[in-house]
This record gives structure tokens, sequence and C-alpha cells, in this order.
């Protein structure tokens, strides 16, 4: 029922302290698994290789820089609620076939779930405000640093489940990226001379 396929786009954003060298969060989102681990609905992952298929689909796909050959494959279970608030008998493991790549500002991953849903993320180190799309960057204290860590993220999937998957999308990947700057703050504080 391809009428009922629709396209969204979700960003989310969360700004680095400027304790945090944006070289140090481009090269940590670079190892891949600093995007997979923080995931709150990560049941497990394995490393993969994409098989010929994927591999010239990748090739095909626009998202990807031409001539992409340096990618990394990762098959990463999710448990997702279905009933919201139950507890885990209400949950089902979603598969996502994920393809990774580093580019300029960060990391790209393309991530096939069953279902018929794709979502094309770009994880990004940008200058404040260079990324007009989105909400509103709320800045609290101690978060006086010149770059933020952006997510935009474009989603094709089935009309009737896109509510559900906004949501979960959005409240992941935020988690995700507070994550990710959280645990680079406190790596700059433990390596931080002391005065």
């Amino acid at each position: 029922m391809a009428f009922l396929q629709t396209r969204f786009r979700v960003i989310n954003r969360v700004p680095i302290p400027s304790i945090v060298d944006p070289q140090a969060v481009r090269t940590y989102l670079g190892t891949y698994e600093s995007l997979i681990t923080p995931n709150p609905y990560l049941e497990r992952y394995e490393l993969r290789t994409p098989d010929a298929a994927e591999q010239e689909e990748i090739r095909r796909d626009p998202f990807y820089p031409p001539n992409t050959t340096h990618w990394q494959g990762y098959t990463v279970y999710e448990r997702v609620p279905i009933i919201p608030g139950v507890g885990d008998w209400a949950t089902t493991v979603v598969e996502i076939s994920c393809v990774f790549l580093t580019s300029e500002h960060g990391v790209l991953c393309r991530g096939d779930a069953t279902g018929g849903v794709t979502v094309r993320s770009r994880y990004e180190v940008r200058k404040r405000g260079e990324i007009q799309e989105g909400p509103d960057l709320a800045v609290g204290p101690g978060e006086e640093g010149d770059y933020e860590l952006v997510d935009v993220s474009d989603v094709d999937c089935n009309l009737v489940v896109k509510p559900f998957v906004r949501a979960k999308l959005s409240s992941g990947h935020i988690s995700i990226l507070k994550t990710v700057v959280n645990k680079l703050v406190e790596q700059a504080k433990a390596s931080a001379p002391n005065c």
C-alpha cells in the first residue's frame, strides 16, 4: 500500500559546552557504537558486513556521498513499547539493519527497520544556529559553547505508524545526543588540570 507511505523530518539538537572540543565529539561519533549503546530502546546489537545487494543499494542511495566504500554495518535490536507504561509484556523487538559512515561533520546512518521504516540520520557537530530547522535550542547553565550536536533524521514509513515512529524517534534520539555530550563533558572534566 504505497499510497500510505509518508516522509517526515525530525530534528534534535543538544548544546556542546565549551569544555568539550568539537573535534573530540566528531571523533567519538566515528566509533559508531557511541550512537548505538546510549539508545534507550537498545536490547542488543551485532557487527555485520552488508551483503552485495545492500552494498549496491548503499552506492545508489543519494543519502551517502558518491563512491562510498568505507561504511560499517550493524544489526540493532530495539525493544519498543506497543502500549507505553504497562511493562515488558507490552513490548516488541524490532530489528534494524544499520549502515554507518563517517562524514565531514560527524556520522551518517541509514537504518532499515522491520515494518518498512527507513531512517536516514545525520549526526553532526555544527556551529550554533548553522542548522536553522527544528526546535529552538534550550541552553542551560554552563552550556555556553559555540557548537551543538544536531541530529537531522528523514523518515520514510507507513502513515498509520507515523505518530508512533515520530514519538519514539524524537525521544530516543534526543536521549542519545544528551548521553554523548554528557559522556564527553565528564571526560573533559576528568582530564582538565586541577586549578
